[in-house]
């Protein structure tokens, strides 16, 4: 038998999440794929376990954002605008976007 490692084992969240926003719904939605879309490399996994999801670039071992689905809380170390733009104003913020593929 294979020996799998958690997914807790190579994502550090390292204290990097400073604040929050609520996000619910529809808008969780929205924001998934407009995260998918800033750069190639982004991907969001579901912890099955704890109920949150985590997105992060491939090959990092940081994550950008952090969602408690229990909660609805959106955690983050971004400028509010930049991660509520993405559900609302994906095209405004798309190239100065500290997630984006311009910004690598």
């Amino acid at each position: 038998m294979k020996y799998v490692k958690l997914f807790e084992q190579f994502v550090n969240e390292a204290g990097i999440f400073n604040t929050y926003n609520t996000i619910v719904g529809y808008e969780l939605d929205k924001f998934m794929d407009a995260y998918k879309e800033l750069h190639k490399d982004n991907q969001i996994t579901y912890d099955k376990k704890d109920d949150v999801s985590y997105g992060y670039r491939k090959g990092s071992k940081e994550a950008h954002w952090k969602y408690d689905h229990d909660t609805g809380k959106m955690l983050h170390s971004e400028k509010d605008s930049d991660v509520l733009g993405l559900i609302h104003n994906k095209k405004m913020i798309k190239n100065n976007h500290p997630w984006s593929k311009w910004n690598t």
